[in-house]
């Protein structure tokens, strides 16, 4: 009797571990699987403890986090399915299971010897089944080790792609904002002197690599444990960025010279881009942890009209046509910066960044111009 119940706890384990990967590597939707997403939020929470331990290393730290969780899901697959497979072997060792006239051990040390050689294809050392039941089940383990390989080695591949793409538009944010991470810059670089033509066909382009990093994250659900010790490639502050660009554009700038950008496809595709982007990890990985406050105090939204100040001088000197009705103007950007700042700001804190890395033009509003120039490169 007991042995049975091994065995159906081991085919339990193989169909969990089956299950996870499929919806991990084949199905690609975040937040349904079974066993990566617990572990990669206790991977997650050993580094982010390990990194309070040692503040100064904390960036360098926290960026081996995405590896780390990558490592401990493949080995849990692997493990899974080897003991799962093991449990189900064991209690056929010497029966159903021999060699040829070789002593055979009993143990479970044994039947994860043979249950490890069947799923990397090396062979059961030496065992050979004596019954269909089990010579179906050696064809499967094997069928089972070569195809889940083959499955991670894709995932791998193509997690790594995403990481890079999701990397070169995190650079051309930064290297467009001057390397200041201010929206301003950017918008003023779209449209200097108020030509906005040719900046449009770059904002359509940003807009659908956004999509393309939303879709990965729903694909990859591990891409967003990926966190480097240069916050200028963190997701939450190249999306801050843009989505205040476009808060710039619609509240900042002139209706009557620029209301087509206002109005354009290409905006409101940037801007429902980043929202849906914000909702879908705030969902998968922030859901534990409730919602953030509706309103924001009265000190931050002084804060944002600061902001919205410079932001709005950089544009004037950049040429291009700004409102001149500050007060509504400004009623507008708090409006729209109200829908993305605190969830941008908690998911870059989930992985470790602070606000100011984040959203560096409220934080340093020291224009690019008057500081020092740098004795390293900015960027590495």
């Amino acid at each position: 009797m007991l042995a049975r119940l091994e065995q159906l706890a081991g085919l339990a384990l193989i169909v969990t571990v089956l299950a996870d990967v499929f919806l991990n590597v084949l199905y690609a939707r975040a937040g349904i699987a079974i066993i990566s997403r617990p572990l990669a939020h206790g991977v997650r929470a050993v580094f982010v403890g390990v990194g309070r331990l040692f503040p100064t290393h904390r960036p360098r730290i926290l960026s081996f986090c995405g590896p780390a969780i990558v490592v401990a899901l493949l080995f849990t697959w692997v493990a899974g399915l080897t003991i799962g497979s093991a449990m189900v072997l064991q209690p056929a060792l010497g029966t159903a299971l021999r060699t040829f006239g070789e002593p055979i051990g009993h143990g479970f040390a044994t039947a994860l010897y043979v249950a490890a050689g069947l799923i990397s294809s090396a062979g059961a050392g030496g065992l050979s089944p004596h019954t269909t039941a089990y010579n179906l089940f050696f064809a499967f383990d094997s069928f089972l080790g070569i195809s889940v390989m083959t499955l991670a080695i894709t995932y791998l591949m193509q997690l790594y792609a995403a990481l890079q793409a999701r990397d070169e538009l995190a650079l051309k944010v930064e290297l467009m904002t001057g390397q200041t991470g201010d929206a301003a810059r950017l918008v003023a670089g779209l449209g200097p002197d108020g030509r906005f033509e040719t900046g449009y066909a770059i904002l359509a382009e940003i807009a659908a690599e956004l999509s393309r990093v939303k879709e990965a994250h729903h694909l990859y659900p591990v891409l967003f444990y990926f966190r480097f010790p240069q916050a200028l490639y963190e997701l939450s502050r190249f999306t801050l960025v843009l989505l205040d660009a476009v808060a710039l554009i619609r509240a900042g700038l002139e209706p009557r010279a620029a209301g087509w950008l206002q109005r354009s496809a290409g905006l409101e595709h940037l801007e429902r881009g980043g929202l849906v982007l914000i909702e879908t990890l705030h969902r998968v990985y922030l859901r534990d942890e409730g919602e953030g406050p509706e309103e924001p105090a009265p000190e931050e939204v002084a804060a944002w009209r600061r902001r919205f100040g410079r932001g709005l001088a950089v544009l004037r000197e950049a040429g291009c046509p700004v409102r001149r009705d500050l007060a509504r103007a400004g009623d507008a950007y708090v409006r729209l910066r109200n829908q993305w700042n605190d969830p941008l700001l908690r998911l870059g804190g989930a992985i470790g960044h602070e606000p100011a890395e984040i959203d560096a033009a409220l934080h340093d509003p020291q224009p690019l111009r008057d500081k020092p120039e740098p004795t390293a490169p900015l960027i590495h």
